[in-house]
């Protein structure tokens, strides 16, 4: 009983598990639960070993810190905590950046539908409803797409971005921020293969092992 209760919080954090151990791998690591903020860092996987890329980043997480992913609701303001895939990119710049992922130009009709009942919720289309991908400022400038709820269960949760920060003070309403030139080197360096685990640093330790995560002693304190 205990190994069954075991596996189901195991699900409840993590719905997208691994399948197998991924050769790039992105994580992201606050100071607890209702941090607003924490340091991104990419990871290489060679040898069976991981092996830190470039220096940690700097990143803002949700006005109400980090959310288990199967606890995350519609407009909570949390950033889903658990094990995901990365999925299209987005930007206002018609040229394409340097990336291995789908880009989108973010024309004013394409939106992230956040509408629960839209049978297009949580994706990113040319919709009527929906957050808009062209916004008025630099936020979207690029985007990455996070697939959290990708059952697109209604309420769970949409439109999860890593995305450009407003300023090192301001967090996000459930996406992950960064500045400018960060989001950009992290775009040439992702692939579709790309795995993204973002945990609070306490839960990352109790998990570094099960999921085959870079040792805590690797992040820096």
């Amino acid at each position: 009983m205990r190994a069954v209760v075991q596996a189901l919080v195991l699900v409840a954090l993590a719905p997208n598990a691994f399948a197998q151990t991924p050769r790039k791998l992105i994580t992201v690591v606050t100071a607890g639960w209702e941090a607003t903020s924490g340091e991104l860092q990419r990871w290489e996987r060679a040898g069976g070993r991981w092996r830190a890329v470039g220096a940690p980043i700097a990143v803002v997480v949700g006005k109400s810190g980090l959310r288990k992913a199967a606890d995350k609701r519609e407009g909570d303001g949390a950033s889903p905590a658990g094990r995901f895939g990365i999925g299209d990119a987005t930007g206002y710049d018609e040229t394409p950046p340097r990336t291995r992922l789908r880009y989108r130009v973010a024309m004013p009709e394409l939106r992230c539908v956040d509408d629960p009942q839209s049978p297009l919720y949580n994706q990113v289309a040319v919709a009527d409803v929906g957050e808009k991908m062209r916004r008025d400022d630099e936020l979207y400038r690029y985007t990455i797409f996070v697939r959290h709820n990708d059952a697109r269960t209604p309420g769970s949760g949409s439109c999860i971005f890593l995305h450009v920060w407003r300023d090192p003070r301001s967090p996000t309403v459930g996406c992950t921020a960064m500045a400018l030139d960060d989001l950009r080197a992290l775009l040439a360096w992702v692939d579709r293969s790309t795995l993204l685990v973002q945990l609070p640093r306490a839960e990352y330790e109790r998990r570094q092992r099960e999921w085959g995560l870079p040792p805590p002693a690797a992040q820096r304190k």
